[in-house]
């Protein structure tokens, strides 16, 4: 080599080596990245080695491609696949004459060739690599004045291509602590927005949106278990268009997975399914990642499942990502670093939702109360203030509901006929459908006291006969208005105090008490009576236990106690019930009294009973006193 063409070269390494150690601090002070130098990189590269041609292509290890970062002359070019064995010939070597290459290369070369380099004789290719880390390929061709390089220029060039080496491992640290980085923030930054919505549709669509961003996803999809099913049912799924093939019409909420032991159990094939890995986060409280064939649950095949917790550790359901997009609209796996970046943001999406859950209660609730407070005040309506004075007679009355409103009933009715009409009744159950069916008894009942008003007092008319007849009404009436568990017991007095008859009829409620003058006891439609009202329709009622009426004649002095069995069951702190002898007891202690002050004392010794016990049921009293 003459002395002058050693100098050129001296001057062009000096050079080229001043141009590296610039691009190497652009790149460590992170102003650029291997994608914007990787032209600087063949630049030097090629005036170093003065070749007129070459390119510089990057490996994706995610979806095993090569991709051109840059070209002399400049061309564009799609991913070229590249297989494991291919990969791992190349690690092997150092320089690659592509006119001689190793065998196990020959078939990636003869498929590639002319769309990495065109159709030039001389080809050399250099790969690029650290250790046992594939970054890529560095392919020249096209010397100057030359038919091959000298054994220094390729002893240069290895020194060159592992710079290249350095700099795209380096720019991909980089890049991937920039990404995590970002991916960090926009973590911390998802987390007060999505608890911030308070309507549960809101943040399941938040939720998903921001899981698809902060994992790169192109599809997901939200689930919660419902309990009482055991299911998992999807709330949200994006993109929203996008219909599972397993829904199996156009509508995402048909969509859900049984979580039943039998039903829920993994496929009997090796290809784990989509269905396999929610049920099995849903089992473990584990992120887990599938990639199948086998289905297309949320238009995906590489998916990526989390479970979302509740604050107590409960498995509220699972979030879902999928297809993870890598620059030029590749396909990546998921990582282990996106199960932990999953894992983070499904615990933020469990407080979200529980948040927005408990608002939603909090709403309904308080709805609730609303309703349950105009409830009682329409309750309070259909129940007496006062009874009207009777002629001969004292009467009283006293109720008090276990909670906003109640199911019992008590009512003393002028007859313009002639006589009154004392009732009790108590609804079986507790809260607004037994007050609406206690309201539909007691119109049911005006209607019938309102229809007999119109006779005319006649002895010939059977009294007995007349509360039967009513109360098969009553019983129709209330079987067609209420359900199965619904029904009510009542108790029906006739009073005629011309008489002092007083004709009763029993349907199935607490046996009232008479306290005769003499002090003796008698209990009203313990043995005579029928059904509770609104529990078989009337063609059942003759053949189980048909209604009977029967007559008792009332005396100076006789007290009548009707009540509800929230006053004989109240039960106290060390569960024992007040019971019907507690109740004698009182009713014959306080016999000297007037109707109201035996109301009160009944009460009071209910109360003193209960203690800090608390309320069993609605309690209800009726005290009718012949003077």
């Amino acid at each position: 080599m003459r002395v002058s063409s050693a100098e050129e070269t001296i001057q062009r390494l000096i050079f080229s080596l001043s141009e590296l150690e610039q691009l190497g601090q652009t790149l460590i002070s992170g102003h650029s990245n291997f994608n914007v130098s990787s032209k600087t990189y063949l630049r030097i590269t090629l005036g170093t080695l003065q070749a007129s041609g070459g390119a510089i292509y990057c490996f994706h290890p995610s979806d095993n491609h090569l991709t051109l970062a840059a070209s002399t002359p400049e061309s564009e070019m799609s991913p070229i696949e590249i297989e494991q064995t291919e990969v791992e010939t190349l690690l092997e070597c150092s320089l690659i004459a592509l006119d001689t290459p190793p065998e196990s290369l020959q078939h990636f070369i003869d498929r590639n060739a002319e769309l990495m380099d065109g159709n030039v004789k001389y080809r050399l290719w250099v790969p690029l690599k650290i250790h046992d880390e594939f970054l890529g390929i560095l392919s020249l061709s096209g010397l100057f004045g030359r038919a091959k390089f000298e054994k220094w220029e390729q002893e240069l060039l290895n020194i060159l291509a592992h710079q290249i080496s350095i700099a795209i491992a380096y720019s991909r640290i980089v890049e991937g602590i920039q990404s995590e980085k970002f991916r960090l923030f926009m973590l911390a930054e998802s987390a007060p927005q999505i608890c911030q919505l308070l309507q549960p549709e809101d943040a399941a669509e938040q939720v998903v949106h921001q899981a698809v961003a902060l994992l790169d996803a192109n599809v997901g999809g939200l689930m919660l278990i419902q309990q009482a099913q055991q299911k998992l049912e999807l709330r949200y799924i994006f993109p929203p268009t996008l219909i599972s093939e397993e829904a199996g019409e156009d509508d995402k909420e048909t969509l859900s997975i049984s979580l039943d032991s039998d039903e829920s159990e993994t496929s009997e094939s090796d290809v784990k399914t989509s269905l396999d890995m929610l049920a099995g986060v849903v089992k473990e409280g584990k992120t887990d990642r599938c990639f199948t064939k086998a289905d297309n649950l949320f238009g995906g095949r590489n998916l990526m499942a989390g479970p979302i917790q509740g604050r107590d550790g409960d498995i509220l359901g699972v979030l879902v990502v999928g297809d993870k997009e890598e620059r030029g609209g590749r396909t990546a796996e998921f990582t282990d670093e996106d199960e932990v970046l999953i894992d983070s943001f499904a615990k933020q999406a469990g407080v979200a939702i529980e948040n927005a859950h408990l608002h939603q209660e909090a709403l309904e609730a308080r709805q609730l109360q609303t309703e349950m407070e105009e409830a009682r005040k329409i309750q309070e309506n259909l129940i007496p203030d006062t009874l009207p004075d009777i002629p001969g007679y004292e009467v009283a009355g006293h109720y008090e509901p276990r909670g906003p409103v109640g199911g019992d009933y008590f009512d003393c009715i002028e007859l313009v006929a002639g006589g009154w009409g004392l009732a009790i009744a108590d609804v079986s159950g507790k809260g607004m459908q037994a007050a609406l069916l206690m309201a539909t008894l007691r119109a049911g009942l005006l209607s019938e006291l309102s229809s007999a008003r119109g006779r005319e007092s006649d002895e010939s008319v059977d009294m007995k006969n007349e509360l039967i007849d009513m109360a098969m009404t009553l019983n129709s009436l209330l079987y067609v208005s209420g359900t199965e568990e619904k029904y009510a017991t009542f108790f029906y007095s006739h009073l005629n105090p011309d008489t002092d008859i007083l004709t009763t009829l029993n349907g199935g409620h607490n046996p009232p008490i008479i306290v005769k003058s003499c002090g003796s006891i008698v209990w009203l439609g313990e043995d005579v009576g029928g059904l509770p009202l609104g529990m078989f329709p009337n063609d059942m009622v003759p053949l189980i236990a048909k209604y009977e009426a029967e007559q008792t004649k009332l005396e100076s002095g006789d007290l009548v106690i009707f009540y509800t069995d929230g006053v004989t069951e109240t039960v106290n702190i060390d569960d024992e019930f007040y019971d019907e002898e507690r109740l004698e007891q009182i009713a014959k202690q306080s016999h000297g009294g007037d109707a109201p002050s035996i109301c009160n004392l009944i009460y009071e010794s209910v109360m003193d009973f209960q203690g800090d016990a608390d309320q069993f049921d609605d309690l209800t009293l009726l005290v009718l006193r012949k003077k």
